[in-house]
């Protein structure tokens, strides 16, 4: 059975691939004495976790020479490079190795020597171990993006395995033509817009109601690599019979330079998220190195991951959040006592986080974090004070006064309980959000912009003093005006911190990727009256929080549950 094959460069960033040699189109030449290595991010080989968790004990290399080479294992991670098999051929070769005689902490890849000049033509990672029958199924939500799904289609009927037998395509947009679907395997979903969320749920039922044992949620502007989708299905059919729980995170390459991971698998403490080996050059093996270590991961984001659809049966379906954080909650409840396993090639490309930057998505990221944090029973009055208080300072200290309506009706909606979250059409919420927001201006007309401004890159302050002093001045609030700077702070949206807006009455926060932003000028009387609105919400959250809260944990497996889902979306009305 095939476990892993090897792969080829499109042409871009080939050391992610193949060190050493030069790709043909028939393959890639090895010159005489040269070495050709696959230590690289996409075709190396994570043998720990292949016995950790699947019936494997151990692995053949297969492949194909034109010309002499000497074939080696070599594995490096724990010890320096060190060769644990070999064999000369001129032809079809096959070296194996047992997984017991390798050391912890390294990864396997094979390294091919040329005696005159050869060409290595194919390669693969097999095992006699038979794979067990899965049917999986894929569900991508889509809201008007053709351009991409339509793409990401065509890569994924290029997938053979049997273990692949539907792909859903959940159109919140109700935009996508069914008779423009050739591939038998594809079925579109008609669903309300109700946020990614109810999109990704949709996917979830489908599967599970045709009784697939496996569901892989997907972005619809994801740029898939299908030997990643292969490698999840092969290694579910070979999965030991105590992880038939697991589950299968993709890691997330950044589309704007692929040979830096974004995360790998990720933590949240209740505040802040943290995205695991992230900013690593994959390019380096030091770095393939760290990506051995999952460590504890909380969840894995939906760009591409993998579930058991036994999920559902003991926990449940997500909750209804519209967007962000049901990849989080979900998480949190059905992964704490799974692994969610990750390795080095199952990835996906997707465009960077930082590059966007929409206001009204504050409601939904305050809310839903508030709403995990209450189902799970993880935070209390207090708490739910200090994070107004922080959220809000945040945005003020910016001079992101438009910002204060949307979060302070984060706060009412969540004090409303579940029954706002079952009686709200949210769809309308969310255009209702989207009205409330300053519109972004294209950078080319603010006076003072210049391009190069973009290139400038916030530094994280470490002057602890500094930081508690420009809290106690309120941001530079209390100091009037005639001493702040006349001249524009410029810096990106996601990164802005207050140091960089404190003593300038006028800042531009431009979107990293694109030609627009936002200017913010400095208004002591807005952020005074912002302040006001805030103590009148903290009186709120004195007498509401601890009921509200309550009502989510109470609620949750009504909120969570098919008859629940199947009347949000209407389902009931299309049998």
């Amino acid at each position: 059975m095939c476990i892993q094959k090897i792969i080829f460069s499109d042409g871009e960033y080939p050391s992610l691939y193949f060190r050493g040699g030069t790709q043909r189109e028939d393959g890639i030449l090895i010159e005489n004495g040269e070495r050709l290595s696959f230590d690289t991010y996409f075709n190396s080989f994570d043998y720990v976790k292949y016995n950790k968790y699947t019936r494997l004990d151990g692995i053949t290399f297969r492949g194909k020479i034109l010309g002499k080479g000497h074939v080696k294992l070599c594995v490096i991670g724990s010890c320096p490079e060190t060769t644990v098999a070999e064999v000369y051929s001129t032809g079809d070769f096959c070296v194996s190795v047992q997984f017991a005689s390798l050391p912890e902490g390294a990864f396997l890849y094979p390294v091919i020597e040329a005696e005159g000049n050869a060409v290595f033509l194919f390669g693969e990672y097999s095992s006699e171990v038979e794979g067990e029958q899965i049917s999986a199924a894929i569900a991508i939500c889509t809201y008007k993006r053709e351009e991409y799904l339509f793409r990401n289609l065509s890569i994924l009927s290029g997938i053979s395995s049997d273990s692949l037998n539907r792909i859903y395509v959940v159109d919140n947009g109700n935009t996508i033509d069914s008779s423009s679907i050739t591939d038998s395997k594809v079925t579109i979903v008609k669903n309300p817009n109700y946020g990614g969320s109810a999109g990704f749920t949709r996917g979830i039922m489908e599967a599970h109601k045709a009784g697939c044992s496996h569901v892989i949620l997907m972005d619809d502007d994801i740029v898939i690599f299908p030997e990643a989708i292969e490698r999840m299905l092969r290694f579910l059919s070979v999965l030991k019979k105590e992880y038939m729980n697991a589950h299968l995170s993709a890691a997330m390459l950044r589309a704007s330079a692929i040979y830096i991971q974004h995360e790998k698998g990720a933590l949240w403490n209740g505040s802040h998220i943290e995205s695991l080996n992230s900013g690593m050059d994959i390019r380096c093996v030091e770095s393939l190195i760290n990506n051995l270590n999952d460590g504890p991961i909380m969840y894995g984001a939906w760009w591409c991951f993998c579930l058991p659809l036994s999920d559902v049966d003991e926990f449940g379906l997500p909750l209804p959040l519209f967007i962000k954080f049901d990849d989080v909650e979900y998480g949190m409840r059905t992964c704490k006592n799974a692994p969610i396993i990750t390795m080095s090639g199952m990835a996906v490309s997707h465009a960077d986080f930082d590059g966007k930057y929409n206001m009204h998505l504050e409601y939904y990221s305050v809310r839903n974090q508030l709403i995990t944090l209450a189902v799970h029973n993880k935070m209390n009055t207090l708490g739910c004070i200090f994070r107004l208080l922080k959220v809000s300072l945040k945005h003020l200290f910016l001079y992101r006064y438009d910002a204060m309506p949307i979060i302070l009706r984060a706060f009412r909606d969540f004090l409303s309980g579940p029954e706002f979250i079952k009686s709200v059409d949210a769809e309308k919420l969310n255009y209702e959000l989207m009205a409330m927001t300053p519109k972004a201006v294209d950078l080319s007309t603010v006076e003072g912009w210049k391009e190069e401004y973009k290139t400038l890159r916030v530094e994280k302050s470490s002057n602890k003093i500094k930081e508690v002093g420009r809290i106690l001045l309120l941001g530079g609030h209390l100091i009037p005006n005639l001493f702040h700077k006349k001249e524009v702070a410029y810096m990106p949206l996601p990164s802005a911190k207050n140091k960089d807006t404190f003593l300038h009455r006028a800042t531009v926060q431009y979107q990293i990727l694109g030609n627009q932003g936002y200017v913010f000028k400095k208004s002591s009387p807005r952020f005074f009256a912002s302040i006001f609105r805030c103590l009148k919400m903290t009186i709120k959250i004195l007498f509401k929080y601890r009921s509200a809260a309550c009502r989510y944990r109470e609620e949750k497996v009504t909120l969570t549950s098919l008859d629940f889902w199947e009347q949000y979306l209407n389902i009931a009305e299309e049998k």
